[in-house]
């Protein structure tokens, strides 16, 4: 995570979804200790069971549970693919574990309820008014989106769409994550594989059903718990294949290995460098709508307040040289 080119990106704008990341990390984390100690309770008699630790670490999740709901309101489908996870685990039974899940987001949902009844009334508001039909934001395929971003995970030198080289890199990061995936489903146990899976899944399936074929571009960070899941997946991969037994597969996975550090490096490099990055929405090209308005005599710019131009001429003042 620390060389992901997507990670990077986010972490150096000042917007929610790095520190949306960590609480998912921390309630992810707290959830499966809580469970992992519930597990290992119920066989032992009542007076021995560690239950000041379990109230302590079910506590941190549903703190973790609301910080993750008033930083992202996505995070609303990471809880749900962690009751997925509970539920199917417990066998859809309503065992402790189950329902102690069950009370603690309880807990967390409505430590979160003074925020939502305003983006309630902020939603309707939307819904009764004229904006949404003007608002449009860039879209493209579905399938190119999704191939074109999880390459990104690892290596993102800002290449367009019809660039020749995506169509080179995009199949190595694909085989490297489905192989990744495969390996991680068929070497550990379903109570662990099905935990990254949900991960992955479940936040993305509603932006993937509701697209239609094509995906607005602007929905990229809501992919993120996705990105997450196939991180950890693939770390797993590697992390067990440098250990390998055999010398040469030990050493073929710790080359692939460096070359993905390498891949994040030369991501750095060159997004360090650049004036603008893809992530930056329809201030990309600012730097040169700035260039043009410069070289410009007592030039006047207008503007109006759809949408999201606030934020973007905002951004353009930065460049203007003001008179």
């Amino acid at each position: 995570m620390a060389i992901s080119p997507i990670q990077l990106v986010y972490a150096q704008e000042a917007q929610e979804y790095i520190l949306w990341l960590v609480t998912i990390l921390l309630s992810s984390a707290s959830l499966l200790r809580a469970m992992r100690l519930e597990s290992k309770d119920k066989d032992k008699p009542l007076e021995e069971r560690q239950r000041p630790d379990l109230f302590a670490i079910w506590s941190i999740y549903a703190v973790t549970l609301a910080i993750s709901l008033y930083t992202f309101l996505w995070s609303a489908f990471v809880a749900l693919a962690h009751g997925i996870y509970v539920i199917i685990t417990a066998k859809f039974k309503l065992t402790e574990t189950v329902r102690t899940y069950l009370l603690v987001s309880l807990v967390g949902f409505l430590a979160f309820m003074p925020w939502i009844t305003i983006v309630m009334g902020d939603f309707f508001q939307f819904l009764i008014s004229a904006e949404k039909t003007k608002i449009k934001s860039s879209s493209m395929p579905i399938f190119p989106f999704l191939q074109m971003q999880l390459s990104q995970i690892f290596f993102d030198i800002d290449l367009r769409q019809n660039n020749p080289l995506n169509s080179l890199i995009t199949p190595i990061f694909l085989i490297l994550v489905g192989y990744s995936i495969c390996f991680l489903c068929l070497t550990t146990n379903y109570k662990v594989w099905f935990f990254i899976i949900t991960l992955i899944v479940v936040p993305a399936l509603p932006l993937i059903l509701s697209s239609a074929g094509s995906i607005q571009l602007s929905t990229e960070p809501y992919f993120l718990p996705a990105y997450l899941g196939i991180q950890v997946t693939v770390a797993y991969l590697l992390a067990t294949q440098i250990y390998n037994e055999s010398v040469s597969r030990r050493s073929i996975w710790q080359i692939i290995m460096a070359l993905m550090i390498i891949c994040g490096l030369i991501s750095s490099k060159v997004s360090s460098q650049a004036e603008t990055w893809w992530n930056k929405g329809m201030s990309y090209d600012n730097p040169q709508v700035a260039q043009i308005i410069n070289q410009t005599s007592s030039p006047v710019l207008v503007c109006d307040a759809l949408g999201n131009n606030y934020g973007n001429v905002f951004s353009l003042s930065y460049l203007l040289e003001l008179h």
